[in-house]
């Protein structure tokens, strides 16, 4: 155990008040130029300000070697990947750029940056894939259904001399087929002539295994693309971040990485903070943090965890800070959808480690730093390593880094007590004992199938590479789409973001994506049926209203508090408590006369079902292992139809389940999304599995996906019956609690080779 004497007082912080220095009684204009971000701070008192770009030694040296070479870029967190690709275009007028992104978001922000340059243009790879094929490209499925179709890429626009690929860590198959495809068309229109390539990433920051990224699509790519350019590779290390400062880039150096010299720092800051709690005990770590938080405001602070979908400890602690302390929270909807920037602006950030990669702020509170991520996320690493994921967790502070441990749970095992005394202060709230030291490290990681003991139907299909499910739904389900897209006019439009604070200075937004789901199901129910089992509540208080708005704004009100509760986030709720709640008021009466137009008026339809399978078993290799493990969730709509009974009787008499045939009774999923997925084909079946067993059925009802904001419908039809679906269960479950087999090199290059003479055939080469 670690003594008490160990340990280091932190004082508290209060808020700072920083004066602009003033010119003739008013504030001086400055420029503040970022220096690690290719940038410098000038004064400048004109009118016409401009920011000077000044690249890095480190950069100048990759601009210098991409004039003659293909370039891979080993871009630690921080180091100005972008700003590196501008370096690029700027020092070479001349000749035409494009960079492909990932990430939407970091698009729109490399677009803004490079618009001065008229010889560059960035693209995510999906746009990218739309222009090559002349079609709408959203995701990965529908760019897999083109590689099957076996099209040719044809690039009609000019040719470009060099192609800089971003994040090439993330890469997977379907990606690298694409890249082929885009070099060589764009070779093709240049009369054979290949473009330079530039392949910037970091190996540490491959956390997409679970979607078939491999990083050796970055740290192989001399060899992968030799048929692509046959320039000469050169490699380069970007280790300066400007992110982190020297007491951040030592703490995750040497604690964390074994003493590794991975990341330089830019500035002096803070030390880090090694915070030991009883993580229930939201209303101590509360006090603890909220002077940090002051300090660095709202919209610079963010809280980081494996999980945050069901993570009760972070969802007090949140909570608390936003009824307790008053503190602007942007409510978390999921542990993977993209972060929205106007919804983080002004408030602090809760996110998973993935959805915050690519992103920073000044103060970073990260959660699951212990022992126990190795038994609930990371089961297939062996404990001896930092994982990829916490690694970047751990550098996304730009001054003050705060690491939350359980008392409950042991440090990670491979972690350098010494060090960790050396470049941090260890905070321990309460009587605590002390540090425990870690596990001895050298567990063996399991990649057996080891099931949780329970799983919610909404969670199953996430994290499930699109490829397996696609193979997992063409193998036991036919699909078939019985209603297309209405035309867009016909596209019932409400906002996923409304605006809660009109302050020019503040403009704070909420997400209300899910609400708009919960209220056109609800405000249908509740004027076809009466009732309002989709929330949860005795309608009588919406029944005494007359008219429309006021309903509308009820149920939406409604909707946000079920969704809070639902969630275990009640900042939403909190934040929303003023708002008008009009949002929807037009459109609710839109989709529910949709939703008439798909359930028949003599049909009697429960809401909300809940759902529950508690001994699910699988065969497991390992025997120590859990074989079993409950399902649970709630299904929209069940629709039963009986044509022996007469109208009232099936709207309002008590059923007797098991004598109603099962070609009577429809499973609906109800979604008001952009697009129907093959994740909600995963999730309505496993609806349907439950039901069957729990109804003892040998044949399984009608299964529906509906989307009430374009109208389009699927059925799905399992073509084995009940044993198809239990089928479709298992293999999502295996796929997403067991590692997949991790390519040897050899496999790997060979994979690549047939894909890269996959495109070469396609394209009249081979």
């Amino acid at each position: 155990m670690w003594s008490r004497h160990q340990f280091h007082a932190i004082p508290l912080h209060r808020n700072l008040s920083i004066r602009c220095p003033t010119f003739n009684g008013k504030p001086k204009q400055r420029l503040f130029y970022i220096t690690g971000r290719g940038y410098k701070t000038v004064a400048n008192a004109s009118a016409k300000r401009r920011k000077e770009f000044v690249p890095s030694a480190g950069q100048q040296a990759i601009v210098h070697t991409c004039r003659t070479h293909n370039v891979i870029v080993s871009a630690r967190p921080g180091t100005g990947k972008t700003a590196t690709a501008e370096a690029i275009v700027a020092a070479y007028p001349n000749e035409r750029h494009t960079i492909l992104l990932y990430n939407k978001g970091l698009q729109i922000d490399t677009a803004a940056r490079l618009d001065k340059y008229s010889n560059a243009r960035s693209s995510t790879f999906h746009g990218m894939a739309g222009q090559l094929f002349d079609t709408v490209v959203p995701n990965d499925a529908v760019l897999r259904a083109l590689r099957e179709k076996g099209d040719v890429p044809v690039w009609n626009g000019k040719p470009y001399q060099r192609v800089i690929l971003d994040e090439l860590q993330d890469c997977t198959d379907d990606i690298f087929w694409l890249i082929c495809s885009f070099i060589s068309a764009i070779t093709n229109a240049a009369h054979e002539k290949a473009p330079r390539i530039v392949v910037l990433g970091d190996e540490r920051q491959a956390i997409y295994g679970f979607r078939g990224a491999d990083p050796r699509y970055l740290s192989l790519a001399p060899s992968i693309m030799t048929t692509l350019s046959p320039h000469t590779w050169a490699h380069h290390t970007l280790s300066e971040s400007f992110r982190m400062t020297y007491e951040n880039s030592a703490f995750v150096n040497n604690v964390f990485l074994g003493g590794e010299k991975y990341i330089v720092g830019s500035r002096r800051g803070p030390r880090p903070i090694y915070l030991h709690a009883k993580v229930f005990e939201s209303e101590s770590i509360a006090i603890y943090l909220l002077p940090f938080i002051q300090k660095y405001g709202a919209e610079e602070t963010a809280f980081l965890a494996p999980s945050v979908r069901h993570n009760p400890p972070l969802q007090q602690l949140i909570n608390h800070l936003s009824e307790r302390h008053g503190i602007l929270v942007a409510e978390p909807q999921s542990d993977d959808s993209p972060l929205d920037d106007d919804v983080l602006r002004g408030k602090v950030c809760v996110s998973s480690y993935h959805q915050f990669k690519g992103k920073e702020r000044k103060l970073v509170i990260v959660d699951g730093i212990d022992d126990k991520y190795f038994e609930t996320q990371a089961r297939d690493l062996p404990g001896t390593l930092c994982p990829n994921t916490t690694f970047v967790a751990l550098t996304r502070a730009r001054e003050q880094l705060i690491v939350l441990q359980s008392n409950k749970n042991k440090p990670m095992p491979f972690l350098d007590m010494v060090e960790l005394e050396n470049t941090a202060n260890i905070v321990e709230l309460g009587d605590l004992g002390g540090l425990s030291m870690p596990a001895k490290p050298g567990r063996s990681p399991d990649p057996n199938l080891i099931l949780p003991t329970s799983v919610a139907v909404s969670d199953l299909s996430r994290h499930i590479p699109s490829e397996i499910l696609d193979k997992i739904c063409t193998k036991h389900l036919r699909i078939d789409r019985i209603a297309e897209p209405l035309p867009e006019s016909q596209h019932i439009k409400a906002p996923t973001i409304v605006l809660t604070n009109p302050d020019p200075q503040k403009r704070h937004y909420e997400d209300v994506s899910d609400i708009n789901g919960l209220a056109a199901v609800a405000h249908y129910e509740v004027t076809s049926f009466g009732s309002l089992s989709t929330l949860q509540m005795c309608p009588a208080p919406f029944t005494k209203l007359s008219n429309k708005i006021t309903r509308a704004v009820w149920l939406c009100r409604e909707a946000c508090k079920y969704a809070a509760k639902a969630s275990g986030y009640k900042p939403r709720l909190i934040q929303m408590k003023d708002h008008d709640l009009k949002w929807f008021a037009s459109g609710l009466a839109k989709a529910t006369r949709r939703l008439k137009t798909q359930l028949p008026e003599d049909a009697k339809l429960d809401f909300e079902v809940s759902l529950e399978k508690k001994d699910f078993s699988m065969d497991n290799i390992s025997r120590d292992q859990p074989r079993k493990t409950k399902l649970h969730g709630r299904a929209d709509i069940i629709q039963y139809y009986n044509p022996s009974t007469n109208k009232s009787k099936r709207r309002h008499a008590k059923r007797v389940i098991e004598h109603i045939n099962s070609n009577s009774i429809s499973i609906w999923e109800i979604k008001y999304v952009a697009q129907l997925s093959l994740e909600h084909v995963i999730q309505v079946c496993s609806y349907a599995y439950i039901w069957c067993t729990q109804h003892q059925r040998q044949s399984p009802p009608k299964i529906l996906l509906f989307n009430v904001r374009d109208g389009e419908k699927w059925e799905i039809v399992p073509r084995g019956g009940v044993d198809s679906l239990r089928k479709v269960v298992e293999e999502a479950l295996t796929a997403k609690y067991s590692t997949a087999k991790t390519l040897t090199t050899e496999e790997f290059l060979k994979k690549c080779a047939e894909t890269a003479a996959e495109v070469e055939k396609n394209c009249g080469k081979s």
